[in-house]
């Protein structure tokens, strides 16, 4: 049986490698593979001949526009903290006096990222062990350009860092390393 279905799949690939080339011969724009002579003709002429690269300064004068709002929304929404800006200071006494670190949010909430999956029955499995825990994960779906639906698994939300580090410590027990977030408020 094996033996009929590669007969069959090069029979197919080799009827349409006919088409292709005969269409690419012919000169006809209607038929299949028209397209091709002229495609490999332009690709060949532009290797002979390569453009010159504009200038670095040209493309740093003008800001890439895009028409998607997200790109400068999102940052002011969600933000990664790392861990060493939310430590407490070092009891050694040299540490600077100039910010006290604000241990309370006024203008949105912490969150813990545990993981972020590309498929929802991963998420399912890691929030149930989270709830085992004794943590009330949620899942956030968000799509990614270009690379699908990713599901975020996250624990919170927590109005104190003293709350988040709590949190931390639980998820490091379990042999979790979370991602800290602080969530703003949107305007």
């Amino acid at each position: 049986m094996s033996g009929f279905v590669i007969l069959l799949v090069g029979m197919v690939v080799g009827s349409a490698a006919t088409l292709l080339y005969n269409g690419m011969q012919s000169g006809d724009p209607g038929r299949i593979g028209s397209g091709l002579k002229q495609l490999v003709a332009a690709s060949r002429e532009q290797a002979a001949n390569p453009q010159p690269a504009p200038a670095v300064a040209d493309s740093v004068d003008q800001p890439v526009r895009t028409s998607f709002d997200f790109y400068t929304v999102l940052p002011e929404i969600e933000r990664v903290i790392p861990e060493d800006d939310l430590a407490e200071p070092d009891s050694s006494g040299a540490t600077p006096a100039a910010q006290p670190v604000q241990t309370e949010s006024s203008s949105g909430h912490y969150m813990l990222q545990v993981a972020s999956y590309n498929q929802q029955s991963k998420a399912d499995r890691m929030k149930a062990r989270l709830a085992l825990g004794g943590f009330e994960p949620s899942i956030q779906r968000v799509t990614i350009q270009g690379q699908g639906h990713f599901y975020r698994v996250q624990v919170g939300p927590f109005n104190t860092v003293k709350g988040l580090e709590k949190a931390n410590r639980q998820l490091r027990e379990m042999g979790l390393k979370a991602l800290w977030l602080k969530v703003s408020k949107r305007p």
